[in-house]
């Protein structure tokens, strides 16, 4: 108990019942302050407008009766220690008021001034003792509410890493997948170019030096003419091989260099003009394999164009900064479906750029719509 006062509200009809309360608690006047009220409307309007830490209640009052009193008091203010004031032969009535909340009861006939300031302090004490515990057990109600709410929040945190890091492993088989799809597609390209291309110019090189041994000596020079333009078709065809699986000046000259030598050579070859600009890429060197990156992204959308755009000049953009490589090759063509193509597996070059640009963290867009063209925008960067 602290050094402030108890404030006792006293609900009786009785005057004179009212009085000996009073007097009873008045030889402790330093302990408790006692404000008196006749009927219930008053008491609860007093409640309202004080803070009573007791109230000493009768049962019967003008405007109440019995039970009905101490729960329409108790229903207003449920933190406040109640004491029941009862007649005699009223104790059943009084007991299940204890059941219902109250601290203690007292007949009126029996109250002598220790019995009544020993209860008053106890059941007072015992009041704030149950509102502490009542207190201490809604702040562990909501500590466990938000930390059920942490715990919640991190499980599906770790859910979704889960997923995320499933998404990625399924991710890796496929692209560990469409690297060994992509291999194997380049050796057959490369066994049926030295199959069909260069064993048939080895094949006919082969009967011109059998043909040429068992002719005259005045009819070898024409055969020798015939055996080198065989052999300069064949030194052709293994030059455009090698430059095909890479250029050597894409290592020795860098990306910048290699662009221009391959736009030229693919002008040449389809009719197509490459309209070039770029900003970054002329005073620097990039890591071969952002080069390498670049250089095959460009190839593969430039080849795509020349097979289903149906024009004759293209768009070509590179930029470097000091984070990232930006390329973009646009097109006025007849466009396509993206979505479509990409989900029929129409394209496989298509999912060869954007799988190039994400295994260096990149990304890469393809915008197009039929009839209006296409965009390739992929960023790669560089460190």
């Amino acid at each position: 108990m602290d050094d402030k006062p108890i404030k006792v509200l006293l609900v009786e009809d009785d005057a004179g019942s009212a009085e000996i309360v009073k007097a009873l608690v008045g030889y402790d006047s330093d302990v408790f302050e006692v404000e008196w009220v006749a009927n219930l409307s008053d008491g609860l309007s007093s409640l309202n407008d004080s803070n009573f830490d007791l109230v000493l209640l009768d049962f019967g009052l003008p405007d109440s009766e019995g039970l009905d009193t101490f729960l329409k008091l108790h229903e207003r203010s449920p933190t406040v220690a109640i004491i029941p004031l009862t007649a005699t032969g009223d104790e059943s009535l009084a007991l299940k008021a204890i059941q219902l909340g109250a601290q203690d009861y007292l007949f009126k006939g029996t109250i002598s001034r220790q019995l009544l300031t020993k209860s008053m302090r106890y059941a007072v004490e015992r009041k704030r003792g149950e509102e502490a515990l009542r207190r201490a057990h809604d702040e562990l109600e909501r500590r466990v509410v938000e930390r059920t709410q942490e715990l919640s929040a991190a499980n599906a945190k770790l859910t979704e890493q889960i997923a995320e890091r499933r998404r990625a492993e399924d991710e890796l088989r496929r692209l560990s997948h469409r690297l060994v799809e992509v291999q194997e597609s380049e050796r057959r390209n490369i066994a049926r170019e030295l199959h069909d291309e260069i064993g048939q110019l080895l094949t006919g090189l082969k009967l011109v030096i059998e043909m040429a041994s068992r002719l005259p000596v005045e009819k070898l020079g024409e055969h020798c003419h015939k055996a080198q333009v065989l052999v300069n078709e064949l030194m052709g065809h293994v030059r455009d091989l090698s430059l095909d699986l890479r250029p050597a000046m894409l290592d020795d000259l860098g990306l910048l260099h290699a662009l221009l030598w391959h736009f030229e050579r693919y002008t040449s070859q389809t009719g197509i003009a490459v309209n070039l600009k770029h900003t970054g890429i002329e005073s620097q060197r990039l890591k071969p394999e952002i080069e390498t990156a670049a250089y095959r992204i460009v190839q593969e959308a430039l080849t795509n164009v020349a097979r289903h755009a149906g024009i004759n000049q293209v768009k070509v953009m590179a930029s470097a900064d000091a984070e990232s490589l930006h390329l973009q090759i646009a097109d006025e063509g007849h466009g396509f479906d993206v979505r479509s193509s990409l989900a029929a597996g129409q394209s496989s070059g298509l999912a060869g750029m954007r799988e190039r640009a994400q295994l260096l963290g990149g990304s890469l867009v393809i915008e197009s719509a039929i009839g209006k063209g296409t965009v390739i925008s992929a960023l790669l960067p560089l460190e």
